[in-house]
Formats: C-alpha cells, sequence, structure tokens
C-alpha cells in the first residue's frame, strides 16, 4: 500500500518494514516533505510532491492542531484519525472525526464523548514508549520526574512536586528522558487531565519502576497495580511520598516491578504493535458514503485554525476563515443536521467572514441557513445584529417582530454576538473545550 502520514513520522518505519511506501508530510522538520505554509490542497502536495501518485490511504497524526491541508474534503483518498490530545481538545478532535473514515482516539475516556458527537466510527489506541531503551544496571538517581514544568501553563504540576520534594528526596527537570529513566531506581508521573500518557510507556521501557496517578482512563487495563507499576491517588502528595520513600527502601521489589513492567512493554506497547494496528485499519478502510456531518467537521477544524492564527498572522487567519465560510455553504447546502455547538460554529464562521472581508455574504448566507433551521434563535440574532449594524433596522425589525419584542432581541442579539465574536473570551464551542468527563 502507498500510505500518507500526516503532521508526525509515527510508524513511518515499522509500516515500510512491512513493505509498505510511507511518505511523511508535515510543517516539522525530519518527516520527507516539510512544508514551509499552510492551506496546501492535498492535490497540490500529489503533484508536487509524491511524483503524481495517489496515496491508498491517509493517516492523521494529532499534532495538537487543527488539519492545516485543504481539499480533503472533497477527497476520494480515505481518511484515517489518530487522536492523542483528545484531552486538551476532545470537542475539536469529535468534529474533525465527523470528517473521517475511521479514529483512533489514546484517551479511553474519551471515546464515549467524541462518539457521542455524532456520526463517529472511533476507537481506542494507547500510546507506546516512543523509543527503544537499555535499563543501566548501575543506577545513579533515585526518584525522577522529567517532563514540562511550566507554573503558568500546568501549575498544579509544579505545586505538587514542589510539595512532595518537601518531603522527599526527588530530582524535577525538563530535558530527554531517555537520558534519565533508564538511570533511575523510580519515575514518579504527573498527568494534565487524567490522560495516559507518553511517560508511564517510555518509564517502564527505561526499566524504573513507574509510580503514576491512580486512573481509569484505561491504565488500569494494560496494566497490574503491584505488578507492573505502583500508583497512588491524583494530588496526594503524602500517598506519592510514602510509595517513593518505601520503593527507594526496597529496591529489590522495586526492581522487580519495574523489570515486569518493561517485559509488559516489550510485549505489547512498543511502535511495531500500533503499528500492526494501523496497517490492519489501513488494509480494510474504504471511505464512508454517509458522513452525515462531514462539513460540520471541517467547519470546526478550519474555525479553530483561523482562530489560533489570529494572533500570529492576520492574512492566514482570513485565509483560513475562507477555508471555514466554503464549509459553512457546503453545511446549509447539504441540509446538514446542528445542534447548539454546531450553530456555534456556523454563525462564527459566518460572522467573521463578513468582518474581516468587510462583506455581507455570511449574513446571506445566515439568512439561507435560518430557511433550513428556522427555529435557531442563535442565527436570527446574527442576522438581526448585522443589519442593525448596517442601517437595515426596518429588515432588523420585520425579523425580529416574528418571535417577540424588537428592542428585547436587540440587545440580545448585540450581547451574543459580540461575546461570540471575542476572540479573548474563548467561548464555549470553539477555543475552549468543555470540562472533561470524569474518568
Amino acid at each position: 500500500m502507498f500510505i500518507l502520514l500526516l503532521n508526525q513520522c509515527w510508524f513511518a518505519e515499522e509500516l515500510r518494514a512491512k513493505g509498505h511506501e510511507v511518505v511523511s508530510v508535515g510543517f516539522q522538520k525530519g518527516l520527507d516533505v516539510t512544508l514551509s505554509m499552510p492551506f496546501q490542497h492535498i492535490d497540490s502536495i500529489v503533484t508536487e510532491h509524491l511524483g503524481g501518485r495517489v496515496p491508498d490511504v491517509i493517516v492523521v497524526l494529532d499534532e495538537s492542531s487543527p488539519i492545516h491541508l485543504v481539499g480533503l474534503s472533497e477527497s476520494r483518498i480515505p481518511l484515517l484519525f489518530f487522536s492523542v490530545d483528545a484531552h486538551h481538545h476532545y470537542q475539536l478532535h469529535g468534529d474533525i472525526a465527523k470528517a473521517m473514515d475511521w479514529t483512533l482516539v489514546a484517551q479511553k475516556n474519551l471515546i464515549s464523548p467524541i462518539n457521542e458527537r455524532g456520526g463517529v466510527e472511533a476507537e481506542w489506541m494507547p500510546l507506546w514508549a516512543s523509543r527503544y531503551v537499555e535499563p543501566q544496571e548501575e543506577k545513579e538517581f533515585g526518584a525522577v520526574f522529567v517532563g514540562s514544568l511550566n507554573r503558568e501553563l500546568n501549575p498544579d504540576r509544579v505545586q505538587f512536586f514542589e510539595a512532595l520534594q518537601a518531603r522527599i528526596d526527588l530530582l524535577c527537570k525538563t530535558g530527554s528522558w531517555w537520558d534519565i529513566f533508564p538511570r533511575s531506581e523510580i519515575v514518579i508521573n504527573q498527568t494534565v487531565k487524567r490522560d495516559l500518557n507518553f511517560r508511564v510507556f517510555e518509564a517502564m521501557m527505561s526499566g524504573a519502576l513507574l509510580i503514576t496517578e491512580r486512573t481509569s482512563n484505561g491504565l488500569l487495563s494494560l496494566f497490574t497495580d503491584g505488578e507492573h507499576l505502583v500508583t497512588y491517588e491524583k494530588g496526594d502528595v503524602e500517598e506519592a511520598a510514602e510509595k517513593i520513600s518505601y520503593y527507594l527502601q526496597h529496591k529489590e521489589e522495586a526492581r522487580r516491578i519495574a523489570a515486569a513492567g518493561r517485559e509488559r512493554i516489550l510485549q505489547e506497547h512498543l511502535p511495531v504493535h500500533r503499528a500492526n494496528r494501523i496497517e490492519e485499519l489501513c488494509r480494510s478502510l474504504r471511505q464512508r458514503p454517509e458522513k452525515p456531518q462531514k462539513h460540520v467537521g471541517w467547519l470546526s477544524n478550519y474555525n479553530a485554525l483561523s482562530t489560533r492564527l489570529n494572533n500570529i498572522d492576520l492574512q492566514l487567519a482570513k485565509h483560513a476563515n475562507v477555508f471555514a465560510m466554503q464549509s459553512a455553504e457546503r453545511v446549509v447546502l447539504n441540509k446538514e443536521p446542528l445542534n447548539e455547538d454546531m450553530t456555534f460554529l456556523l454563525v462564527y464562521a459566518c460572522c467573521s467572514f463578513d468582518r474581516f472581508h468587510q462583506t455581507s455574504s455570511g449574513r446571506e448566507l445566515l439568512q439561507q441557513a435560518l430557511c433550513q433551521y428556522p427555529n435557531s434563535a442563535l442565527i436570527r440574532l446574527a442576522i438581526i445584529r448585522s443589519f442593525l449594524n448596517d442601517g437595515q433596522v426596518n429588515k432588523a425589525r420585520r425579523l425580529a417582530e416574528e418571535v417577540g419584542d424588537p428592542e428585547k432581541l436587540y440587545q440580545s442579539a448585540e450581547t451574543v454576538i459580540t461575546e461570540l465574536l471575542d476572540i479573548d473570551s474563548k467561548p464555549v464551542g470553539l477555543l475552549a473545550d468543555k470540562a472533561l468527563p470524569s474518568g
């Protein structure tokens, strides 16, 4: 098979070893094809970088940002999406999954929320040990943590480790885990949002005893507490300190558990094991003929991309908004079903388009949408506000009088749409995900 990996080069070597032709494309260094600018069309990539050969499947690998390519909505190439950072972006990933033919999700507790967004085929595929390392017999370090320690981005983590360091001897640093973990007796793990993170697999691969948060997010489906690893309650400094102290004093027991953990990694959690499932899906994947909210998915993607670019490059943000508007047009044309969040996406794209491009095309699309979704208060309010801003008071009044008191609706329209367009307010459904489900 000819497989295109988008964004990352994960599994490239493993798939090539199985006889497949694999090309990785994206914006990161080290890929087979490094793109310089976003919004390149998939057809131009095929022509310019793939020698005109069309891939049998495109595997979209998560890089914790929206998809930057265009043309995938019209492409007949099957699309497989691997969501890694769903704990940060589960609404966006749930929407993107609507446009995919199959979705893999690294965070088990988010399978149901993503499937519940409708029109999605998703399954759990956990992370893996990202590189092979050999444990060192002579240990230089006792207990360590290697990872991000940015107080602004993760204050809970910094607070936890400061409290833990006040009780025990603990090395905390950023940097290359493969230089530290193999020389450590214990690796302590802390998560951002109870995610099953790479550190779990990397610590165990290194032959260190992993002491990690007790979570229902698939951890104990893969490993047994006390046999492959040791757990503590999230945020419980005393429990973590007690267990670290105990295993530093009982190194034979610690090393027995660590060895069992490493063996489990070698048996089931290497890149080749994940590549096996990727290969199975690539062989069987066919483009799903029915994706009832495919263009909603792309609308969400390009809205999020436009928003992300707004404070980086205004022209690129406007460009992304054009693709959001094109997706919005297809949503309305195909009468794709909309819930409250998805209606928000539609209105945001249309209002942003008129603001970016000084036009009324967005309002005109919303007027078409109101015919398709006549009970949508948000669409109606957006149209009313647009008419008022253009000085077309009579049109605004007629639209308002159909459902209520015009003066009250005028005020509501101004308040709601202003908040919707205020990037700094980070409205639910576009810029910030709702609270994650427990798990």
